[in-house]
């Protein structure tokens, strides 16, 4: 049975929502949902609310809400990596995160792969594994790059993202194989929505404004959950859905949906 976490991100400042803190934090409860997923822009602003991490973790356990997943730093240049990382170790240590989801932002060389190495062996110190997302729009754009990405950057507990948006979506369509050959302890989380394709010059809107709820696109999520299944991998599930029609529904109803409709194709909750 599945852990799953709530994705902060569809209603989130980087799309000009309130932090909306407390709706998050009960309506996971609501649905028998024990964990969040915050964006960094919803714990930016929470910040400039005045709010410190110490308070926001204050609140996860007076919710009792876990931190799975923040998402995420941008490992890129060394300046930038440098001050997000910071950023997210911080973060990650005041609220226990579970991950940070990683995306790759600078051509892969020698010198990227020791700056990843580096945000791994950091977070690991404070208790948290990096995940790497890999997408068309990133350096890593594919499952099977992901991987030999994180076996490149060699730290325990560094892993790959499964986000099906881009898995389905890959421009050579999915790679099954990959999925299939991938060790266990290389897979670290899954970021689950569903979708229909977009055309070309369309990926910037549509990573963030056309990934519907699971069972209302084409993807083949009952095949990749049953493939999961069947090799005894039961990875912790962050409900991603995004989409410009629901920025404007109820946190909780939002939840309610992504909930529902992720337990019909990718399994009940877990109570744990």
């Amino acid at each position: 049975m599945p852990r799953y976490g709530i994705a902060t991100l569809n209603h989130s400042p980087l799309h000009g929502s309130q932090t909306k803190l407390t709706s998050h934090l009960k309506a996971a409860g609501i649905q028998g949902i024990g964990a969040i997923a915050p964006d960094i822009f919803w714990l930016r602003k929470l910040e400039e609310e005045g709010l410190t991490p110490a308070d926001v973790r204050e609140q996860f356990d007076h919710h009792g809400r876990k931190c799975m997943e923040i998402a995420g730093i941008a490992i890129g240049d060394a300046d930038s990596t440098a001050a997000e990382l910071e950023e997210h170790v911080r973060w990650s240590k005041a609220l226990g995160a579970e991950f940070v989801n990683a995306r790759v932002t600078a051509p892969i060389d020698d010198a990227l792969v020791a700056r990843a190495r580096d945000c791994a062996e950091a977070l690991a110190q404070v208790g948290t594994r990096l995940a790497l997302e890999f997408s068309r729009g990133t350096k890593l754009n594919s499952l099977s790059s992901a991987r030999a990405f994180a076996e490149e950057i060699d730290v325990p507990g560094v892993g790959v993202t499964l986000d099906t948006w881009h898995f389905f979506l890959h421009p050579d369509g999915p790679e099954w194989d990959a999925l299939e050959e991938i060790p266990a302890d290389l897979l670290a989380n899954v970021q689950l929505s569903d979708g229909v394709p977009y055309g070309e010059g369309e990926f910037a809107d549509a990573t963030m404004n056309r990934r519907r709820f699971p069972g209302e696109g084409e993807f083949d999520l009952k095949r990749a959950s049953e493939l999961l299944a069947a090799r005894g991998i039961d990875p912790p599930v962050v409900l991603e859905v995004l989409t410009s029609e629901t920025r404007d529904m109820a946190v909780t109803v939002h939840t309610r949906d992504s909930a529902r409709s992720a337990i019909e194709v990718w399994g009940a909750i877990s109570p744990s």
